[in-house]
Order: C-alpha cells, then structure tokens, then sequence
C-alpha cells in the first residue's frame, strides 16, 4: 500500500511538472508574439522605404530575416510542446501525397532557397494513383523541416531530391542530400531516437534539433517509421513511411 502511495504521488507530481511546463511554453509563446509582430512590420517597412540609405534598409532586412526565424522557432517550440502532451488534434482526411509533396517544395522554392541549393521532386512510380489517410498539414510540415534541415547543414550548398513512392501499404517519403553528411556519432543518435542536440556543438545547428523532434513526433502521430542513411559518396537520406490507411 506504501509503494502504491509513492507510485501515485509520484505520478501525480510528474503530470503536474509536464502541465506546468506546457503552460509555461503556451504563455511564453502568447506574449512573444505580440512584440515580435511589431519588430517585423517596422523592419519590414524600414526594409521597403526607398528613400531610406541602403545601408539602413540592409540591417532592416537583417532584423526582419532574424525576426522570422524567431518567429517559426517560437511556432515550433509551441508545436513540440503540443505534439508531446497529445493537445494538438489531428485533421485526418484523404489526399494526395505527390500534391502535398509538390505544394511543400513549391513554397520553399519561392520563399527561402538561395541559388546554392538544388531542390527537385520526383516520383517512383510516375501516373501511379496514391491516397492517403492523414493529417495534411502536419505532414507538410514533416517535409519542410526535412528539406530545410538539409539547408541548414549544408552552409554552402548541395542538392536536395525529394521523393514519393509507395508499395501496397505505405507511402514512402525520401528527402536525400548530396551535402557533408553527419558524424557516425549523428547517425546513431538519428537512428537511436535520440536527442540529436546531445551530439551537436552550441551553434546554429542546434535549431534543427527542434525541427527533427516534430518530424519524430509528426511521424509517430500518424503510426509510421523514420529511419536516417548515409549517402555515397557524402550526404543524408531520410525515409518516412507512413501507412496508406
């Protein structure tokens, strides 16, 4: 009766920390947005005022350009949070993958890609039919930080080819690059489900530690498996399979 009792009251203050620790992130999240909302309009304004020195609309850019990056690192933040304690509910409908996929390196092509990078799409079975059961927006998301996590490792260009195909029941995503890979060290934390920003160096390359967790967390939601390969001759293959119903 005694251990139950530590069992429960145990249990109890643990569900306690993680309530408290998802409110603290949704409030922290809430009042973010409101000063960040005012830092971007007025660095986005400065940015377009022609007669401003060019100098001037330059570290205007520069504010806006970080500005967004905190804007979608608080977004994801708030996202995990959600994904993690089961608060975030799933929009479950039919659709095409081959158009989700399209749609998603369509909008990176236009927002963000420099001419460093190389971004195609490409199918497996090129006039073949595939529909699948799931949430489309997360699963749009899952790619997006695929892609966006093959930018960030590799400063100085590569080339990234995104993937569909499927077989009789799963849809199979691959996001592969021809960049400089990660340590064997990465590759087993990837592998192991581990976090990956135990295997990373304090820099940059940090913030897609968070955006690898929501493509586990995405991937989980919807019942499939994610598994991380090495390229030849360099570069990381990333394959998502999510089942078809």
């Amino acid at each position: 009766a005694e251990i139950n009792a530590g069992l429960n009251k145990a249990g109890d203050y643990l569900l306690k920390k993680d309530n408290t620790r998802a409110d603290w992130i949704r409030g922290i999240s809430h009042d973010i947005r409101t000063p960040l909302s005012v830092i971007l309009g007025y660095a986005s304004e400065i940015e377009d005022t022609s007669s401003l020195p060019e100098a001037v609309r330059s570290q205007a850019g520069i504010i806006r350009k970080h500005s967004e990056r905190l804007k979608d690192l608080v977004a994801d933040l708030n996202l995990t949070t959600k994904l993690e304690y089961s608060m975030q509910p799933m929009q479950k409908e039919i659709f095409d993958p081959v158009e989700l996929a399209r749609q998603a390196v369509s909008e990176i092509l236009n927002d963000i890609l420099s001419e460093l990078y190389e971004l195609e799409l490409s199918e497996d079975n090129p006039g073949k039919n595939i529909s699948i059961v799931g949430d489309q927006a997360l699963l749009s998301r899952m790619l997006a930080n695929l892609i966006r996590n093959c930018i960030v490792h590799n400063r100085n260009g590569c080339k990234i080819q995104v993937t569909i195909g499927s077989n009789d029941t799963l849809c199979i995503f691959s996001v592969m690059d021809n960049g400089c890979g990660v340590s064997e060290a990465q590759l087993n934390a990837l592998n192991s489900d581990e976090d990956i920003s135990s295997t990373q160096k304090q820099t940059d390359e940090m913030e897609h530690g968070l955006g690898l967790k929501i493509v586990r967390q995405i991937v989980k939601a919807h019942q499939g498996t994610i598994h991380f390969f090495e390229t030849s001759p360099h570069g990381l293959n990333v394959t998502v399979k999510i089942p078809l119903k």
